[in-house]
């Protein structure tokens, strides 16, 4: 799926045109019709911002990866969100907060040779457990499941 159709995806299914995400970006509504028209290529701050008003999506839109235990998830995965069960907002925006100063700090969101965006996954999930969050593996479970 192109950028265009993921920003455009985000948007349709959080229910918001495009005058009311301009709105709650501060990014100009004629921007956002050429990124999801594909008149221009999405910037670099108008991911930031959706990623800042919509931080369960960060990873979905910009590595394809969704990680439902650590809150991760794309708009249209038909999996739990993990927000249901108790994953505490505040505890997902910090992790991602960190995240996404490290990756700016080591310029990872723009392509270069050598850096992978699968990066970008492994460095949230490490900062997810550093802000005090416990990652669970569909292995441990079935383990437990056999020994319960």
């Amino acid at each position: 799926m192109e950028l265009k159709e993921k920003v455009k995806l985000i948007r349709t299914f959080e229910g918001l045109s495009q005058p009311k995400l301009a709105k709650l970006t501060g990014m100009p509504l004629k921007s956002i019709g050429n990124y999801e028209s594909g008149l221009r290529k999405v910037s670099a701050e108008y991911l930031l911002l959706l990623s800042q008003h919509f931080s369960k999506y960060t990873l979905w839109l910009m590595t394809n990866e969704v990680a439902p235990e650590a809150g991760q998830v794309s708009p249209d995965d038909k999996t739990p969100q993990m927000r249901g069960v108790g994953v505490p907002d505040k505890l997902l925006n910090d992790a991602f907060g960190q995240t996404m100063t490290t990756a700016i700090a080591l310029s990872w969101l723009t392509p270069k040779e050598g850096i992978e965006f699968s990066m970008l996954s492994d460095l949230h999930r490490h900062n997810f457990v550093e802000a005090g969050g416990i990652l669970f593996s569909q292995d441990s479970e079935q383990d437990e499941s056999k020994t319960g």
